[in-house]
């Protein structure tokens, strides 16, 4: 089993780092529900037991997110079967989505923050994946893509976290730039200043080559079961596409050249959410770490598979039951936009239904104001990130099925932050 018993001298440790993974929205807002707006409670009453409630509610708390799983790790061997497990047949995408095409990610990162519980996060797509990861801090990951490719491409970069210490030790392996020679990193760099530095480090080939060869080697040793010998050329274009390009890689879709508003790989670094904050997952050492750990317990897994396909979401809805852990965040960037136009929207939503879910579990899509703006598109951004609750999503689906994917996105949703800001006190 994943998700083991914790044993008693682990619950202090399981009960503070609980605490600590916390946000601090979100502890404000039970300090206010505990002490300041306890309805029906007389006020003596409150000063006496207020504390006692809170802690316990705390301790409840942390119940649950032993029980959604207090996740330790999982063997290479296990990884690499769970990947097997889980996986169908690949598909085909037209690119090959080595960054994000979305700049308007973080705009629903404070909402995530917010809502997200303990559980398992399930998304799509590149390393955009692991900001989310870093900002709702769950036990246990699967990143399911239609392509294999993305998957290869997730066990090249789990490699390079594993090999990293750090960030910068992380970006210099990543673009092929050695650190200059008794640099010290500063260890509280926001993400501008790490990339400014990355765009003055010169670029070194023979470092680069030398490095992919020992972690392509790494990877050929690691998984055996899934990585063929064959599949170096494509650990090599992938490896290659960094190094040439570094801080100016864009989205590219195959045949075609890259649109001049898609973001570089350092303006997604630097992005910021509504309130001017920025939240990439390498803006802060912390955040790093985190999912660096994920990694290094194996516990970011990578499986091939259509989300309206015949195995594979249902197999980690069968895997997270079997586990008794609840999906906590849903990332599906603009695939249903797909699976719309491709007539597959049903078979979708029954994979969808099968996924263990609870009131506090939410959907995080992307839409594409190609053709229209959504009423919560900002001004400069081609592209609107949204939250809804996965209840709301599927109560609605139920009442009056969805008639495509503008329906969807603009019948129901949580508006972000700096919208629902003025209803804040």
């Amino acid at each position: 089993m994943l998700f083991r018993n914790t044993s008693p001298g682990k619950i202090r440790r399981l009960f503070l780092s609980s605490v600590d993974a916390i946000p601090k929205a979100t502890l404000r807002e039970w300090h206010t529900a505990c002490f300041e707006k306890s309805v029906g409670v007389k006020e003596d009453m409150r000063k006496a037991k207020g504390p006692i409630f809170c802690l316990t509610f705390l301790i409840l708390f942390v119940g649950s997110a032993v029980r959604a799983g207090a996740a330790n790790e999982l063997s290479q061997n296990q990884f690499q079967q769970t990947i097997l497990d889980l996986s169908e047949a690949a598909g085909f995408f037209d690119t090959d989505n080595l960054v994000s095409n979305e700049n308007s990610y973080l705009h629903v990162a404070p909402r995530m923050r917010l809502l997200a519980k303990p559980g398992a996060y399930v998304g799509v797509g590149p390393d955009q994946n692991f900001t989310y990861i870093a900002h709702t801090r769950p036990v246990v990951v699967f990143v399911v893509d239609v392509r294999r490719d993305n998957l290869l491409l997730h066990l090249y970069l789990k490699e390079l976290f594993q090999a990293s210490h750090n960030r910068w030790n992380y970006l210099s392996y990543l673009f092929g730039k050695p650190l200059p020679k008794g640099f010290k990193p500063p260890a509280n760099a926001d993400a501008r200043l790490l990339a400014a530095h990355f765009r003055s480090f010169p670029s070194d080939r023979a470092f680069f080559q030398r490095n992919f060869q020992r972690f392509w080697s790494s990877i050929l040793d690691r998984y055996p079961r899934i990585v063929r010998a064959e599949d170096r050329k494509t650990f090599y274009a992938f490896a290659s596409t960094f190094f040439e390009q570094h801080l100016e890689l864009r989205y590219t879709s195959h045949g075609t050249f890259p649109r001049p508003y898609y973001p570089s790989y350092e303006q997604l670094m630097t992005e910021t959410d509504l309130g001017g904050k920025m939240g990439h997952y390498l803006n802060q050492e912390s955040d790093f770490r985190f999912v660096k750990k994920m990694h290094t317990a194996n516990l970011i897994i990578p499986v091939i598979g259509d989300f309206a396909g015949p195995t594979a979401l249902k197999s980690v809805a069968r895997f997270l039951r079997k586990e008794r852990c609840t999906v906590s965040t849903f990332y599906l960037s603009n695939v249903e936009y797909y699976l719309f136009r491709d007539g597959t929207y049903g078979k979708f939503l029954e994979n969808v239904q099968a996924l263990p879910l609870d009131q506090h579990s939410i959907v995080v899509r992307s839409y594409f104001s190609y053709l229209r703006e959504h009423p919560e598109t900002v001004p400069g951004y081609y592209v609107t990130s949204l939250v809804q609750r996965a209840a709301r999503f599927l109560e609605l689906s139920d009442k009056k099925p969805y008639l495509d994917y503008w329906d969807m996105v603009s019948r129901d949703y949580i508006p972000n932050v700096k919208a629902a800001m003025a209803s804040f006190p």
